[in-house]
């Protein structure tokens, strides 16, 4: 896990990063603030890059990847305000503070290595983590019982998209505009 990534993953499971924010919310039995996905992918070279989606019960979430460029690292963040990637991270999180119990009480989350599972996670207010590694096949099954947890992992990363879509429209449209004067 290259250093860039490695401090973004930091920042999002170390829920002091939420403290200077007024009134965070702490979902369900374990006072969940923060949950996501980690999974891992090889690249090109056939080396582990792995890719965390994470989002808080404020609304944002973030999603940052490792890759082969000079920083090491892509990603963006969202949420804050309004729109889908909030819609997305408010229901990620109310799946996780229901899921909670699913996972267990662990002292660090490790590096997932294998891209043929996802470790799903969750901080609680007072910081501890939870965890679990799933086989991706196993949890894309809406028949398991971690199934909704992992789907609006997937869905926060959706929105991304879809709020990235939008924007690239609408730079495309004032391009346009731009030309014809």
């Amino acid at each position: 896990m290259n250093k860039a990534y490695e401090t973004m993953r930091g920042f999002w499971l170390d829920v002091k990063n939420l403290q200077h924010k007024s009134d965070v919310p702490q979902l369900g039995k374990y006072k969940i603030c923060i949950a996501g996905v980690e999974i891992a992918a090889l690249d090109t070279k056939g080396k582990i890059k792995n890719l965390m989606i994470a989002a808080s019960s404020l609304g944002n979430a973030s999603v940052y990847y490792e890759n082969n460029s000079a920083s090491g690292l892509g990603g963006f963040t969202g949420g804050a305000a309004n729109g889908p990637v909030r819609e997305k991270a408010l229901c990620l999180m109310q799946a996780a503070a229901k899921d909670a119990e699913q996972l267990t009480a662990v002292t660090h989350l490790l590096g997932q290595k294998d891209p043929q599972s996802v470790t799903l996670f969750a901080v609680s207010a007072d910081g501890q983590l939870y965890a679990k590694e799933v086989k991706e096949a196993e949890v894309r099954n809406p028949q398991h019982p971690l199934y909704p947890f992992f789907a609006y992992t997937q869905q926060v990363l959706g929105a991304f998209r879809t709020e990235q879509a939008q924007a690239q429209a609408a730079a495309e449209k004032k391009e346009t505009e731009t030309d014809k004067k």
